[in-house]
């Protein structure tokens, strides 16, 4: 019986190296998310306006458990879960589903209108984000940038130190992973010093 080598020493992976020629090889991202498409695909819904005013509800005073919470704007309440079915919205997508970039989520929206939310909480200096208020230490500095999609917006190492404890916080109390695709977000972004 021959008695081989269980693993390769440099030697032997360099020859099987040198066997490839990669010149012509492109590597192809598996995120499906982009501005431009998730727009185009928010202005094909003729109702923007109303998909920021169901991401700052959902962004601020939160969502769970199959329920997205309702809106009133310009007089008329609205139901985000019955918005969303209304305008195709895929609420019940999970990691493992393979969405399109022209595909809209509650979490793709929230991305998106990342800017406007925050621009609404400094705006309302009385609004208090979910985030912010039940899961962080509650720094009021941090109001106005502790809410869902801030980490595809925040540049201040601070702040952006900040929210990543308050998912932690958010991990700690509930058995998630949340922290860890914050995390992978800011790696994406260049921003991987936390």
């Amino acid at each position: 019986m021959e008695n081989k080598q269980q693993y390769f020493g440099e030697e032997e992976l360099k020859q099987i190296g040198s066997l490839f020629k990669l010149q012509n090889l492109q590597l192809i991202s598996t995120d499906t998310y982009s501005d431009h498409d998730v727009w185009e695909s928010i202005q094909d819904t003729g109702k923007a306006e109303l998909l920021l005013c169901a991401a700052l509800q959902m962004c601020v005073v939160g969502f769970g458990n199959k329920t997205y919470g309702h809106f009133e704007y310009q007089g008329v309440k609205y139901d985000v879960k019955e918005l969303f079915t209304g305008l195709g919205v895929k609420m019940h997508a999970t990691l493992e589903d393979k969405l399109s970039p022209h595909d809209l989520t509650p979490r793709r929206i929230q991305r998106f209108f990342r800017r406007q939310v925050k621009v609404f909480l400094d705006e309302n200096t009385n609004v208090k984000p979910f985030l912010w208020r039940k899961y962080s230490t509650r720094v009021s500095k941090y109001r106005h940038t502790t809410y869902p999609g801030a980490e595809s917006y925040l540049v201040d190492e601070e702040e952006i130190e900040y929210l990543v404890q308050t998912y932690e916080e958010v991990d700690r109390r509930n058995g998630s992973k949340i922290s860890e695709r914050i995390r992978r977000v800011l790696e994406a972004r260049g921003l991987s010093k936390i």
